[in-house]
């Protein structure tokens, strides 16, 4: 027996001591948690990912094919982690596979220009609106995509400073990984990223999610050379953006100079097939994409009007003055990525992705507020995109309306207080054959309607395993 272990934020004296939730996920995961041991070893943290770090133990995961995966104990799972979002068709989808495994016969990395990685950007060019008659610059990551479309816009505008919003996510790099404002520092505990110069903090302004008036005064201050966001939503749709907010966002930013930037890393080619700015009707200056982008496999890119993408160019006709942007990278349009990303983009072009998928969350998301409702829990489920699906223990709609630094504060707080049960949730879904990432469920065209019956009635099951144990009483 393990002794003064931590379970799902339960702090406990022996697994005797441990609830049904906790002692049931152990008794299933016994080889997940000697694999666990092994990584701590080896990786710190013991995780290659924050977001896979689970108490007591993480899942090891053998194989994966459609909506469903199989972990290293034999347990089988309805998965809604999708590749952190990058699998829209499911797992090992036949065309995708297909596109892949010839390509790697043929070479996994030509040293050379190949004729895939035009066909991909062209379907990047036909799909997403901002890159219709523009360019589009491969990548390895969402991440990389992020710091080169900064860096093109800093080059272009000649300014230094960039405005994000507080908890929207644009990858792990120095200057957007900032969430601290001092101008908040009394209300809000922000924080200077370890490893990070205090001055490359001061080149990022964090701002408040969907606040105008913040942005206006930033912008009025000088220096700015873009503005970039989640459309949306932060962190995945956890906080949703307001499209009203987005039409503000695009006049201000074209009246005063300052580079419009989308971070579609998530929504791209699953909001809609052009992404959000296709939903919305609301087009950046570029675009950053990655997961759909590749079909599964590593990839990433940024799209955009000549205008701004010719920064990249080795000259520019007519500019003496012109220094450019270089970027090198080994796996930038990689062959075998190119090959999944080609594939996987064909089908979404067919335009049958979207109307399935949709309607796929729109069900799942109906039923499982009908649970919360008819159980009597303080709780919602939500989702801006609509095949991403939040669930939120003493939240209510009217939370979800954040436009100033007091409803931020307010929606984090409520969000903190809920953490311990949202982590007690997942583990009971996740001895139901249930995988959510975390508070989230991300939905594939691969999940049938019977995937998402059954997902309801595990839920169900979940709240009232809690409920029985006690967990719920503080929400009822």
């Amino acid at each position: 027996m393990e002794k003064n272990c931590v379970h799902g934020g339960l702090n406990v004296n022996s697994e005797i001591n441990l609830g049904k939730i906790d002692r049931e996920y152990l008794e299933r995961h016994q080889k997940s948690k000697s694999f666990y041991e092994r990584a701590k070893k080896v990786f710190a943290r013991g995780v290659t990912h924050d977001s896979r770090y689970f108490e007591p133990t993480p899942i090891y995961c053998v194989k994966a094919k459609g909506s469903r995966k199989w972990d290293v104990d034999g347990n089988e799972y309805i998965d809604y982690w999708m590749g952190h979002g990058a699998l829209i068709l499911g797992h090992s989808h036949p065309i995708v596979t297909r596109a892949a495994v010839e390509q790697a016969r043929k070479g996994t990395h030509l040293g050379a220009s190949h004729e895939i990685e035009i066909q991909w950007a062209e379907k990047v060019t036909r799909l997403i609106p901002c890159a219709r008659g523009g360019i589009v610059e491969f990548t390895n990551s969402g991440t990389e995509a992020t710091m080169m479309a900064i860096r093109i816009a800093r080059a272009y505008t000649g300014k230094t400073k960039i405005i994000k919003f507080l908890s929207h996510f644009h990858g792990w790099f120095d200057y957007t990984i900032v969430d601290y404002n001092p101008d908040y520092s009394h209300i809000l505990h922000g924080y200077y990223p370890v490893g990070i110069p205090l001055e490359i903090c001061r080149y990022t302004a964090a701002l408040p999610p969907n606040d105008i008036e913040s942005v206006e005064k930033t912008i009025e201050e000088g220096d700015v050379a873009c503005v970039i966001l989640e459309p949306g939503g932060a962190s995945m749709g956890l906080i949703p953006t307001p499209k009203k907010f987005l039409e503000d966002l695009r006049k201000i930013t074209r009246e005063n100079g300052v580079i419009l930037i989308f971070d579609e890393v998530v929504t791209g080619f699953r909001d809609a097939p052009g992404g959000a700015q296709e939903r919305y009707g609301v087009i950046p200056d570029m675009s950053t994409l990655g997961k759909i982008l590749a079909g599964g496999y590593p990839g990433g890119a940024v799209a955009g009007r000549k205008e701004y993408m010719s920064m990249l160019e080795f000259n520019v006709e007519g500019r003496s003055d012109f220094r450019r942007i270089s970027h090198p990278g080994t796996f930038n349009a990689n062959p075998l990525s190119a090959a999944a990303g080609n594939a996987c983009l064909g089908l979404i072009l067919d335009g049958k992705v979207h109307p399935t998928i949709n309607r796929r969350g729109e069900d799942l998301k109906r039923g499982i507020n009908d649970v919360i409702e008819d159980s009597g829990v303080n709780g919602l489920a939500w989702g801006t995109t609509d095949s991403i699906i939040y669930i939120g223990i003493g939240i209510s709609e009217v939370d979800l309306e954040v436009s100033n630094i007091e409803s931020f504060i307010k929606f984090q707080k409520k969000r903190e207080r809920s953490q311990k049960i949202l982590r007690m949730i997942e583990k009971a879904l996740i001895n139901g054959g249930i995988h959510p990432m975390g508070s989230r469920f991300i939905l594939s065209i691969a999940h049938n309607k019977r995937d998402i019956e059954i997902t309801i009635e595990k839920f169900n099951e979940a709240l009232g395993n809690l409920r029985s144990e006690g967990l719920l009483k503080d929400y009822l």
